[in-house]
């Protein structure tokens, strides 16, 4: 029983290691158009892009396939071999493909605060006795997510160059995945933990969760509010995802998928609130390359 089990996850794995490979869509002689994403689902469409499926697919004439690839790096290869035409990247995905000079950005999202790009706010208690992000140094701070570009990576820089380097910070020593490489991470919890640990200082939390605190009123039963902690300092403006065509898409039908993304895709309210955003918009290169710097030396 185990060993068929096993068997059966293989042959339902085995379609993304060859996302290259010429397909057909369900026996009507038609090409699948493949779109790289780091997003797998072993049953069918990702969640999030079942709305942005049938779009596609109306909208191209021809099935449409989500192929996952294991990161960015993959997804720059799969598309510079031609291997796959299309790809979702976020713009951390985007920083770790090595040339993306040969790729055609197509559209990039709207978020809910009708920008392409978000930051994230370095914050403290509003009665500290801490007054800037220098002010930080030698205290615990929290992250947001571990070698998440906007809350780890864009406020690791945010911390130095405001003086406070990662070994100025009190190290931590709790276990993974408290902690990791000596430094607290809570995914969007920064408020709250700020609010509850008096021994964590001050921490970085995504501009889109902290507006989405109530004004007031806050306390530990319902949760932080906004009065309750000074915003010290920003990361930088990171963008959001972007659909890209590589070398070896059809400069016609990507011209149809850009079409479709920057006129008819936000009047789709499924597709909208699947995706979290509220369209998409032209995208601006040096938006994406402006982060790269941000990425670890590898």
């Amino acid at each position: 029983m185990c060993n068929r089990a096993l068997a059966i996850a293989f042959l339902m794995c085995v379609p993304y290691p060859f996302a290259g490979c010429t397909q057909s869509g369900g026996g009507t002689g038609q090409q699948v158009a493949q779109i790289a994403t780091t997003k797998a689902d072993l049953f069918g469409v990702p969640a999030e892009y079942r709305a942005l499926h049938i779009g596609l697919e109306k909208t191209l004439a021809r099935p449409v396939a989500f192929m996952a690839q294991p990161g960015g790096e993959a997804i720059g290869t799969q598309l510079e071999q031609g291997n796959i035409p299309y790809a979702i990247l976020t713009a951390k995905e985007y920083a770790a493909i090595k040339d993306p000079s040969k790729l055609t950005l197509l559209a990039t999202a709207v978020n809910l605060m009708d920008r392409t790009t978000r930051k994230a706010h370095i914050i403290i208690r509003a009665n500290s006795h801490l007054k800037s992000i220098s002010d930080c140094a030698g205290k615990r701070f929290a992250f947001g997510n571990y070698h998440d570009l906007l809350t780890d990576y864009a406020a690791r820089r945010a911390l130095q160059d405001a003086g406070v380097p990662l070994n100025k910070l009190l190290p931590e020593i709790l276990p993974p995945p408290f902690a990791m490489e000596g430094r607290l991470y809570v995914q969007d919890d920064a408020p709250s933990k700020i609010m509850l640990d008096l021994t964590v200082n001050a921490g970085v939390v995504d501009e889109m969760v902290f507006n989405k605190l109530a004004a007031d009123g806050g306390n530990p039963i319902t949760g932080p509010s906004r009065d309750m902690f000074t915003i010290v300092g920003e990361t930088r403006e990171i963008p959001e995802m972007v659909i890209v065509a590589g070398p070896g898409a059809d400069p016609a039908e990507a011209e149809k998928l850009k079409k479709y993304l920057l006129t008819d895709a936000k009047a789709d309210a499924k597709l909208c609130e699947q995706l979290g955003i509220k369209g998409f918009a032209e995208p601006d290169r040096a938006k994406y390359e402006a982060v790269r710097d941000l990425m670890p030396a590898t």
